[in-house]
C-alpha cells in the first residue's frame, strides 16, 4: 500500500482504536466481569469481544477488500498478500489483574511485513503508532515524535513480561549483566514492552515463549518505523500470514538494529 494512502487512513485507525478502547475502558471500570477461559487455556473476557466487533466495524469500512485476522477469529488462506492483524485486548491478565498494562492492537500487513502499526493503552492514556519511517506517542492528547536509542555499554535498559517471566528471561538478563555496565530491568505487561523500545525507554526485549502473530506485529511496526528492529534470535526478520494457526518464533525486539545480540542470546540455546 502506498505511504500517500496510509497517511490518509491514519486517523481512521486510529479512531477505530480510540473507540475498541473506550468497550474495553467501560467494562475494565466496572467491579466484576466475567473470564472465560480459551480452548488453548488462556483467559478471555467480554471486552475482547467487544474490542474485536468495534475493530472490525471500522476497518470494514475503510476497505472490505482487505480481511481482518484476529485473535477473537479464525482464518486461513495464504493467498492474501494485504491484511489487518488485529488483538482486540493484548495482555488479558494485565487487564483481569486490574494493573492498567493492556493494550488494543491494530496492524496492517502487506507482503508478510508490518506496514502500519498502532497500539493503545487506554488505562494509562497512552497510544502509539508508526508507519513509513515515522514512530509517534500520543499521551493525554499531546502527539510527540518518538526514536529508539542506541545501545551503549555503560547501560542496558531489559523490558521483561509482568506476567509470563521464564527462567529463560532470567538468564538472558543475567548474561546482559555479563555484557554491561549496568542492567536495570523494567516489568512491563502487554505489547507496551515493544513501545518502550520504540520510544527510547528500554533498550531491549527479548521473548523467549510462545507468542502468536496478533501479540507483536503492531509493536514491530511501531519499533521499526522508530529506528528499532525485530527478529528472530537468529537474526531473521519476523514475517506474518493470514493463518490463526501460525505462532511466532522467539524473537527480541532492540532498539539499535545494529548491535550484535546474537552473540548473546546463542548462550542460551
Amino acid at each position: 500500500m502506498e505511504v500517500l494512502k496510509i497517511a490518509k487512513i491514519i486517523d481512521i485507525v486510529l479512531t477505530a482504536v480510540k473507540s475498541a478502547s473506550d468497550e474495553v475502558m467501560e467494562i475494565y471500570l466496572t467491579d466484576d466481569f466475567k473470564v472465560k477461559d480459551k480452548k488453548d487455556g488462556s483467559p478471555v473476557t467480554l471486552a475482547d469481544k467487544k474490542s474485536h466487533e468495534t475493530l472490525s466495524s471500522v476497518l470494514e469500512s475503510i476497505d472490505k477488500s482487505i480481511p481482518i485476522l484476529s485473535e477473537e477469529g479464525d482464518a486461513k488462506n495464504d493467498d492474501i498478500d494485504l491484511f489487518w492483524l488485529i488483538d482486540p485486548l493484548d495482555g488479558t491478565k494485565e487487564f483481569i489483574n486490574k494493573n492498567g498494562e493492556f493494550t488494543v492492537n491494530v496492524a496492517l500487513i502487506e507482503k508478510g511485513i508490518p506496514i502500519l502499526g498502532v497500539v493503545s493503552a487506554p488505562a494509562i492514556n497512552e497510544t502509539f503508532f508508526g508507519f513509513a519511517g515515522n514512530a509517534f506517542k500520543i499521551i493525554n492528547g499531546k502527539k510527540i515524535e518518538i526514536n529508539s536509542i542506541q545501545q551503549k555499554k555503560e547501560l542496558c535498559l531489559v523490558t521483561v513480561s509482568k506476567s509470563h517471566k521464564s527462567e529463560k528471561d532470567n538468564l538472558f538478563v543475567d548474561l546482559c549483566r555479563k555484557e554491561f555496565k549496568e542492567v536495570n530491568e523494567l516489568p512491563t505487561g502487554s505489547s507496551l514492552k515493544l513501545c518502550r523500545v520504540a520510544e527510547g525507554n528500554a533498550n531491549i526485549y527479548s521473548r523467549l515463549g510462545p507468542t502468536y502473530q496478533w501479540d507483536i506485529a503492531a509493536g514491530q511496526a511501531i519499533v521499526e518505523a522508530s529506528g528499532g528492529c525485530v527478529s528472530s534470535l537468529e537474526g531473521n526478520p519476523l514475517r506474518y500470514e493470514f493463518t490463526s494457526e501460525k505462532k511466532n518464533p522467539l524473537f527480541y525486539c532492540s532498539g539499535d538494529p545494529s548491535y550484535n545480540w546474537k552473540e548473546i542470546f546463542d548462550q542460551l540455546t
